[in-house]
C-alpha cells in the first residue's frame, strides 16, 4: 500500500471511531431520541470533528495535508 491509501484508511478509522463514541453517548443520554435523529446527529458532529486531507502541489511534486479541529498544525505528508 503507498501512502495515500494508509492514510486515508487512517482517517475512515477516526471517523468511524469518532462516529460510534458520540452514537454511544447520544443514544444512552437521549432515550426518548428516535435512532434516525440520532444517527443525522451523530454523522453531522462526527464530520465536523474528523480530520480532512487535502492535496497540493509544491515545487517537489504533489504533497498530502492533514488538517484537525483538535491540532493547531498542519500535517505535511
Amino acid at each position: 500500500m503507498n501512502r495515500k491509501t494508509k492514510i486515508k484508511i487512517l482517517v475512515a478509522l477516526t471517523f468511524l471511531i469518532i462516529y460510534a463514541i458520540i452514537w454511544a453517548i447520544l443514544h444512552f443520554a437521549f432515550k426518548d431520541l428516535s435512532n434516525i435523529y440520532v444517527g443525522a446527529i451523530t454523522a453531522a458532529l462526527a464530520v465536523i470533528l474528523s480530520p480532512r486531507i487535502n492535496n497540493y502541489e509544491s515545487q517537489t511534486g504533489n504533497k498530502i495535508q492533514i488538517k484537525w479541529i483538535f491540532m493547531k498544525k498542519l500535517l505535511d505528508i
